[in-house]
Parts: C-alpha cells; sequence; structure tokens
C-alpha cells in the first residue's frame, strides 16, 4: 500500500461490526479462493463460478483490510467466540469519552485503507447478487446455499441470502462516504494513530461529541444493514 493509494478511514472497535467483519473469510471468502486454485491446478471436482469472478484476489484483498486494521480491533476481531480470549490489553488501547467525562463511547481507530481491496472484496457481492436473484446460469448459486448449509447450525437448513446480508454488513463500514463528521472524529483521535503514544483516554469536546453521535448512527445503520446501498439485498434477505 502507498500514499498515493490509501485514505484514511475510521473504524470503530465494535464486536457487531467486526464479528461480521471476520465471518466474511469463512464460509465465503477462503472457499471462493480455495476452488479458484484447484481450478487452476486442474482439479476436476470444482464448482463452476463466474470466470471473471476474482476469488484469490477478493480473499488476499480480505486478509489486506484485516491487516489494516489497528491492533485493538484485530484483537478485539480474532478473540470474538473464543472460549478462552486473550486478556492481554493491545498496544494502543485507549478509552473515549463523551465532553461529560462519564459517559463512555466505542473507541474510533483511524486506519490506512486501499481503496482497491474494499473495490476488490465488494466485486463479488455483485455475483452473489445474480446469483441469489437466480440469473447467474453458473453454480453460484449452488455453491452459495451448501456453504450456508455447511456452517448452519445442527439440525437447521442454511439461509443463503442471509449469510450474503452478513457479508455485506461485514464490508459496510469500510464502504461508509467520508463526510465532515469523519474528518472531526479523525482530529479527536489522531493520537491513536499508528506510531503513537495513545493516552489511556480521550475526552471528546462538544462538537466533537455531535460528529461522534452522527458518525455512530451512519455506522448503526450500515451494520444493522439499513444503509441504502444495501436495500435490495436486504430486501431479498426478508422475502
Amino acid at each position: 500500500m502507498t500514499d498515493t493509494t490509501s485514505h484514511r478511514a475510521l473504524l470503530p472497535d465494535d464486536e457487531d461490526w467486526l464479528s461480521l467483519f471476520m465471518g466474511m473469510e469463512e464460509p465465503l471468502l477462503m472457499q471462493l479462493a480455495l476452488n479458484a486454485r484447484a481450478v487452476q491446478e486442474g482439479d476436476e471436482e470444482v464448482w463452476e463460478l463466474p470466470p471473471d469472478l476474482d476469488g484469490a484476489g477478493a480473499h488476499e484483498a480480505w486478509g489486506r483490510l484485516f491487516q489494516a486494521l489497528p491492533e485493538p480491533l484485530r484483537h478485539t476481531g480474532t478473540n470474538i467466540g473464543r472460549s478462552e480470549p486473550n486478556r492481554d490489553r493491545p498496544a494502543g488501547c485507549y478509552a473515549l469519552y463523551a465532553p461529560d467525562g462519564r459517559w463512555e463511547h466505542t473507541p474510533l481507530y483511524p486506519a490506512d485503507v486501499d481503496p482497491r481491496d474494499v473495490a476488490t472484496v465488494a466485486a463479488v457481492l455483485d455475483h452473489f447478487r445474480t446469483a441469489l436473484d437466480g440469473t447467474d446460469h453458473t453454480q453460484l448459486g449452488d455453491f452459495l446455499q451448501q456453504m450456508a448449509d455447511d456452517w448452519a447450525d445442527p439440525g437447521r437448513e442454511g439461509n443463503d441470502r442471509q449469510m450474503v446480508e452478513d457479508f455485506v454488513r461485514g464490508l459496510s463500514v469500510w464502504q461508509l462516504p467520508h463526510q465532515p463528521d469523519v474528518d472531526v472524529l479523525l482530529e479527536a483521535v489522531a493520537v491513536a494513530g499508528p506510531g503513537d503514544e495513545t493516552p489511556e483516554r480521550i475526552v471528546l469536546t462538544p462538537p466533537q461529541e455531535d460528529a461522534y453521535q452522527t458518525f455512530m448512527r451512519r455506522v448503526s445503520a450500515a451494520v444493522a444493514g439499513n444503509s441504502p446501498h444495501d436495500y435490495a439485498l436486504h430486501r431479498y434477505a426478508n422475502s
């Protein structure tokens, strides 16, 4: 990643979002990558998927997004669901407070992200939508249903639409439009960036608090699947 291609994003240390983001790798991206490699190796036991679906590239791009997560977020993401989570405090961790100094918020961290990685992962969604719509004409729809069945709770049929919607929601925070609230908050939490000595706590000013509330409403809508650009898939999942 270079300075000419990356941009500064703002990411919340939020378990709901991070669990969705971590869940994008399995059952979808890793399996797409494995299938793509099997095709390259001449294996006959493969799924017939769209030739322009770059499963290996999308999985690699997801890996770069994971590496772009600040250490506190990687720590949260990798400890979700563990029976014995790592209790060590990760480097760069801090507490974020409202102007009164008492109400604690979800911490926010700046991260340098390559938009091309986000676009590469998002590109598979066009194929997923086509498959869910029944107009793909490859085995991608069968692949999605099989992955959903494999990862469903015991005794329950897999929900391919819900699985894809969860994928959308996991990607959603990376795709949030860069609005003025982001600039205000990036300035507020700049000391939590890479290479800086992060303080134990950051207290927002009233204008920063207003920006925080605006930004977190956008985050909540995205993670809940209520963002406008997610409407079509959300409609499919609830049909």
